[in-house]
C-alpha cells in the first residue's frame, strides 16, 4: 500500500551505532534540517557517541517515535532494518540515508539531502507499507523469547554449529508440511527477498507484495526447494536438532532441541519513504545489471 503524507514538522534521526565517521554528516543535516524550521530529535545512544549530548535535543527511541512526524536512519540497510525492529508498531515512515554506497533500502545519500528535506517539508513524497515477520516460541524446552521477534528482512533457522546439519519439522496452521534435513531455512519477506534470500536460491518477490519466502539453504536432499507462500499462513518449526533463529542478521536465539518456533506475518507494517516511483526497479538494474546490452 502506498499512502501520500503530511507536511513533516519534526524529525528523528538514528545513527548507526559505533560510527564516528557520520558526525559531520549528522552535523549538516541537522544544519539543514533546522534551516528549514524542522525540529530535530537525535536517538540518545548516538548522541552519547558523537559526544552531543549537551548540544542537541536527545531522546530515546519511544519518545522519538511518539513525537516525530518522520525518521531519518543514517548508516545503511543494517542501520535501518535495526530501525524498523526498534519502531515498530509506531507506524512512523523512516527514510534511509546511506553513509557510504547506496543499499537497496536506503534511498539517499548525504549530499542529496537539501532537495530531500525540500520535498518532505512541502509532503512531497510517499510511504510504502512493508510487511513484516514475528517469530515467536510456541513450545520450549528451556528457550524463553519473552515477546515476539520482528523482521523486516527475514528470520534464518539455522544449525548450532559449525558442523552437522539442522534438522526441523514444519506445519502450516497446526498440518504438517515438510521435514527438512539442511544447513540453515530463510523464512524472508518480499522485502528481504533481494537480500541473503537471492543469495542463497531464492526468489526475487517485488516488495509490497503480501508474501512468506521459504527458501532452504543448502539442503540434503535435491527435493527440497524454495516455495512462496501467502502471509495468513502461520509456519510451525520444530527444531528436531538445537539450533538457532537469527533476525535480520543481528539478534541471535539458541534454540535447543525439541522448541517449537512459530514465525507468521506481524501486526504491523514497516512504513518506508518513498521519493522516486518504481524506484526499486531503478535498483534492481543497477545492482544486477539488468537492461544492458552487450556489445
Amino acid at each position: 500500500m502506498v499512502q501520500k503524507q503530511r507536511n513533516v514538522q519534526s524529525v528523528g534521526i538514528i545513527l548507526r551505532p559505533q560510527s564516528t565517521h557520520i558526525k559531520p554528516i549528522f552535523l549538516e543535516i541537522q544544519k539543514q534540517l533546522k534551516e528549514a524550521q524542522i525540529r530535530v530529535m537525535l536517538e540518545y545512544s548516538g548522541a552519547r557517541m558523537l559526544n552531543l549530548t549537551n548540544e542537541v535535543e536527545s531522546h530515546d527511541i519511544q519518545h522519538i517515535c511518539q513525537y516525530a512526524d518522520i525518521l531519518f536512519s543514517i548508516g545503511g540497510d543494517g542501520t535501518l532494518l535495526s530501525v524498523a525492529r526498534q519502531s515498530y508498531g509506531s507506524n512512523v515512515p523512516i527514510l534511509g540515508i546511506n553513509s557510504g554506497r547506496l543499499g537497496y533500502l536506503t534511498i539517499a545519500l548525504p549530499h542529496e539531502m537539501t532537495h530531500v528535506i525540500h520535498r518532505i517539508k512541502q509532503g512531497d513524497y510517499a510511504i510504502n507499507e512493508h510487511l513484516m515477520l514475528e517469530g515467536y516460541v510456541q513450545e520450549s524446552t528451556g528457550l524463553e523469547i519473552i515477546r515476539p521477534l520482528v523482521a523486516l528482512n527475514e528470520f534464518l533457522l539455522s544449525r548450532a554449529g559449525v558442523s552437522g546439519m539442522l534438522e526441523l519439522e514444519a506445519s502450516i496452521n497446526g498440518v504438517l508440511f515438510n521435514n527438512y534435513r539442511l544447513d540453515g531455512l530463510l523464512v524472508a519477506t518480499p522485502t528481504g527477498s533481494s537480500a541473503y534470500n537471492v543469495s542463497a536460491g531464492g526468489s526475487l518477490v517485488y516488495p509490497h507484495c503480501r508474501n512468506v519466502l521459504l527458501t532452504p539453504i543448502c539442503a540434503h536432499a535435491l527435493t527440497q526447494r524454495p516455495i512462496i507462500l501467502d502471509d495468513s499462513f502461520a509456519i510451525q518449526f520444530k527444531f528436531k536438532t538445537a539450533g538457532t533463529l537469527i533476525c535480520d542478521g543481528q539478534q541471535r536465539v539458541s534454540v535447543p532441541e525439541g522448541s517449537v518456533i512459530c514465525i507468521r506475518a506481524a501486526a504491523h507494517n514497516a512504513h518506508l519513504v518513498e521519493l522516486t516511483p518504481n524506484f526499486y526497479f531503478m535498483r534492481l538494474r543497477e545492482k544486477l545489471g539488468w537492461g544492458q546490452i552487450d556489445t
